[in-house]
């Protein structure tokens, strides 16, 4: 079975691994197609394109975008949309724009408690990096010793209740939903058991998204167990939607999920990319 990967990160966003690593490392496991999915950005695509043809494995764009519905943050997975779209790129802009001021926020209540760091050292340690976020802090603060890993200073410093925790502004699903159908993208909702939702409340939420212009759910995700991925498929079915399937590989910064199989066991067929494909045709 040709394998791919519809779900991956780089350092354009908070992976490891720079988008023309991330296709040699998916050649060299045999992987026939990876789709690049950074958090609220594109830039990697012209890197990611290149590199698919030169490694000889088909590159996917996409890109996953953070937003808000039903008090809960959704991610939200946008293939083959149009970067120049007005509309999607004034609500990206926005998200990318909050994110920075939040990180501003953040870093200076560190600083007040006594951390070593500021926003200078940020920018320093990522030079050129758009996407800076927790994991970045995190990062710089396990480098000065001041936490064990950066999921742990992601999480106890700067998550939701901790110390240095400062809420973000997040774009209403739906907005996003109908700004990537303009864009002529495919919309499909992220790792859908990661929500604090009850079956029925994921019904509500796609079928309202569904209602909005959504195409897919992730039916095959590193964390799904057996019963989890048999209920977003029957889901995708009773709304008449399609499937697709990821690690979330970040690499170093998600050291237990690996490229094209997750924690082991994802196999994502290349069928599920040919569907994708098709869709966005339609679209």
């Amino acid at each position: 079975m040709d394998r791919i990967d519809l779900h991956c990160h780089t350092t354009c966003s908070d992976g490891t691994d720079s988008p023309k690593e991330l296709l040699r490392r998916a050649k060299k496991l045999g992987l026939r197609a990876v789709a690049i999915t950074d958090h609220d950005t594109f830039r990697g695509h012209m890197d990611g394109m290149i590199a698919g043809m030169e490694f000889g494995v088909e590159f996917v764009p996409g890109v996953e975008l953070s937003s808000l519905h039903m008090g809960e943050h959704i991610h939200l997975l946008a293939y083959y949309a149009n970067e120049h779209s007005r509309t999607l790129r004034e609500l990206m802009d926005r998200a990318v724009y909050e994110r920075a001021h939040r990180n501003e926020k953040m870093v200076q209540l560190l600083q007040k408690a006594g951390y070593p760091i500021d926003m200078d050292i940020v920018r320093q340690r990522f030079p050129g990096q758009t996407m800076i976020g927790r994991p970045h802090i995190a990062e710089i603060l396990l480098e000065k010793g001041f936490v064990n890993s950066v999921r742990e200073g992601v999480v106890s410093l700067m998550g939701k209740g901790a110390p240095f925790h400062v809420p973000r502004y997040h774009v209403p699903l739906l907005d996003y939903i109908r700004a990537v159908r303009e864009a002529g993208g495919v919309p499909v909702i992220a790792h859908l058991y990661q929500y604090r939702m009850t079956d029925e409340q994921r019904r509500q939420m796609i079928a309202e998204a569904t209602d909005a212009g959504l195409l897919g759910l992730e039916g095959m995700y590193t964390t799904y167990d057996k019963d989890q991925q048999e209920t977003v498929f029957a889901f995708a079915k009773e709304f008449g939607l399609i499937c697709t399937g990821g690690s979330d590989y970040h690499g170093r910064n998600k050291p237990g999920i690996q490229l094209g199989s997750g924690m082991g066991d994802l196999k994502v067929p290349y069928e599920m990319l040919e569907r994708l494909r098709e869709t966005a045709k339609q679209n």
